[in-house]
């Protein structure tokens, strides 16, 4: 399929960057809703995604901040902002002095697990409103685009 201006005028509904928009917008409106009941006030739905990639074995900073896709210095400031909230802790990496590796503290290891029991219930309504095969194919191709731009980005 080839787009032109002229396929473009009357699609602006399927439109991928107002869908993606609505989606991230209307997903971060959830966040702040659910997070909210999770009763940790200085929490921001911002530090959620890099939150959720740091896992009870830890991760260093420079890893976090490749996997999220943003450079050391971007994830510094969340990084901050999840230790201030008392859920990572950051300690020096013994093998790179560069480094820091971040852990769940045990406020934090109880956080993540509430928030994942919230995402669950949010999968699961996805999942029976499109069925398992359109929401897994969904993220397929989410990643499968996210592939495509870390080639072409780079």
């Amino acid at each position: 399929m080839d787009y032109n201006n002229a396929d473009f005028k009357g699609k602006q509904e399927n439109n991928i960057f107002r869908i993606l928009y609505i989606f991230k917008r209307s997903l971060d409106e959830w966040g702040e809703k659910n997070v909210n009941t999770l009763r940790e006030p200085e929490f921001h739905i911002t530090y959620m995604p890099f939150f959720m990639n740091i896992d009870v074995s830890g991760i260093s900073n420079n890893e976090l901040a490749a996997r999220m896709g943003v450079t050391k210095q971007g994830a510094s400031r969340i990084v901050k902002g999840l230790i201030s909230c008392g859920l990572v802790t950051a300690k020096k990496s013994k093998t790179d002095r560069r480094s820091s590796m971040l852990y769940l503290t045990e406020k934090g290891k109880q956080f993540q697990a509430d928030a994942i029991n919230k995402f669950d219930g949010l999968i699961n309504g996805y999942i029976e409103m499109a069925g398992e095969k359109k929401y897994k194919t969904t993220i397929e191709t989410l990643l499968k685009l996210i592939a495509y731009h870390d080639i072409h980005n780079h």
